[in-house]
């Protein structure tokens, strides 16, 4: 994914852009002057030149010609008159250009009665004035506000800095990752009053009460975790003492209820010590433990009158945690079980996910949406079976999240529903 533009380099184009189009808008205003000067003002200065030297040659037949610095005059009379080169003559009335004397002057002819009146422009020496007094101040002027932008440019990438680094620190950080609980913003250099140092004071009062929300959670689902397991202890030694002298349906519903209890405290008691701490990944073959746990929970599925068996379609071999795939299969087998009156369920192994399939009455789109979200469950009436806590499902999602596993859930009615861990290359041995 191509990485986003920081403020520093749109601030960069946006002042390169400004520079750039004052650069543009100069040089055009330099160039529309120019040629406003030159077809404009010089053209009508030449026509009232023409016209001055008109009257006073009517009262004055000698009056002599225009000779400056930068205007030369040169009248064209029947007899006498001055020596017009032929490169003149040939010329057509009115302004123009023309090549004259190793150079291009501005050339304005005009005829009065068999008189000819050639005005020649030299623009040469007045565009070098022009320069001095007209280009060197506007290039002063360029110069000023181009150091300007610079600046303007420094300062306020000195201002930015402080916010791109923080940016920078937020974005390096693993937000998926529960062990990172605050980032470290004491490199953040920020001015006391400034927007960024009341952004990073409130992000870190917002890590602080983060930190101590997530404590309080595991604190609790630890403790909830432990002090559970003695009275489910108390009930299933109760248990097996009724059972044996008195065996009923009844006390192996209570039975299954108490091993669903003990699991799912297991699971919450895992959950709190795998966020708090990295879980501990060892090599495992799959195919051994869908074996182990098909044979676990051979007794459950015999009274709820369903079939467990494993598919191996291939040998899986991954280096991950033992306990944590053992709860998530156990969770998905036993909620396969539980939601399915009679029939079968099958744990498939495959080369890179392993599947948990069942043949009960499935579920509809919209049980579906939801299937992942804490406390829902599925419609036990319609399908005969037990309901859980509710909580299965969402807890094989989270610890599939937190060990990058992808799961696939597909159902529909009277079709059963299938789960497929799909596990990372990476993970495999």
């Amino acid at each position: 994914m191509a990485r986003r533009s920081s403020v520093q380099h749109r601030l960069a184009r946006v002042f390169l852009t400004q520079l750039l189009l004052i650069s543009v808008t100069t040089v055009l205003g330099v160039w529309a002057t120019a040629k406003i000067v030159e077809n404009v003002l010089v053209k009508e200065a030449l026509m009232k030149e023409a016209e001055h030297f008109w009257s006073l040659y009517d009262q004055n037949p000698d009056q002599a010609r225009p000779n400056t610095r930068h205007l030369l005059g040169l009248l064209e009379l029947p007899v006498g008159g001055d020596e017009i080169p032929a490169v003149l003559s040939q010329l057509d009335d009115g302004y123009q250009r023309a090549r004259y004397d190793g150079r291009d002057p501005l050339l304005y002819i005009v005829h009065r009665g068999n008189n000819r009146l050639y005005l020649i422009f030299d623009e040469k020496r007045v565009t070098a004035l022009a320069f001095l007094f007209g280009v060197l101040p506007l290039t002063g002027v360029l110069l000023v506000i181009y150091i300007g932008s610079f600046q303007a440019w420094r300062r306020s990438r000195q201002l930015m800095s402080p916010l791109v680094h923080l940016a920078e620190i937020l974005r390096r950080l693993p937000m998926n990752d529960p062990r990172v609980t605050r980032p470290d913003l004491a490199s953040v250099e920020a001015e006391a009053d400034s927007e960024v140092a009341v952004l990073v004071a409130a992000l870190e009062a917002y890590a602080e009460r983060l930190l101590s929300f997530v404590e309080r959670e595991r604190q609790f689902t630890r403790d909830a975790s432990h002090e559970l397991r003695t009275p489910l202890a108390v009930i299933r030694a109760n248990l097996e003492l009724l059972d044996r002298s008195q065996p009923t349906a009844a006390l192996g519903r209570i039975d299954d209820t108490v091993e669903d209890m003990e699991a799912l405290i297991e699971t919450l008691l895992t959950l709190a010590r795998s966020e708090h701490s990295e879980m501990p990944s060892e090599a495992l073959v799959v195919n051994d433990l869908a074996m182990n746990l098909a044979e676990r929970l051979q007794p459950l599925a015999e009274r709820k009158d369903v079939e467990v068996s494993v598919e191996q379609k291939a040998l899986l071999s991954l280096k991950i945690s033992e306990v944590v795939l053992t709860i998530v299969l156990t969770n998905l087998v036993r909620n396969a079980i539980n939601y399915s009156a009679s029939g079968q369920v099958v744990i498939e192994i495959n080369e890179n996910d392993v599947v948990v399939r069942d043949s009960g009455r499935g579920m509809d789109a919209e049980e579906l949406a939801r299937v992942f979200k804490p406390f829902e469950r599925g419609n036990e009436s319609r399908n005969g079976g037990e309901a859980g806590h509710g909580l299965g499902l969402a807890i094989v999602h989270r610890l599939c999240e937190r060990c990058a596993w992808q799961v696939e859930v597909a159902s529909a009615p009277n079709e059963g529903t299938q789960v497929k861990i799909r596990f990372p290359a990476w993970q495999k041995v």
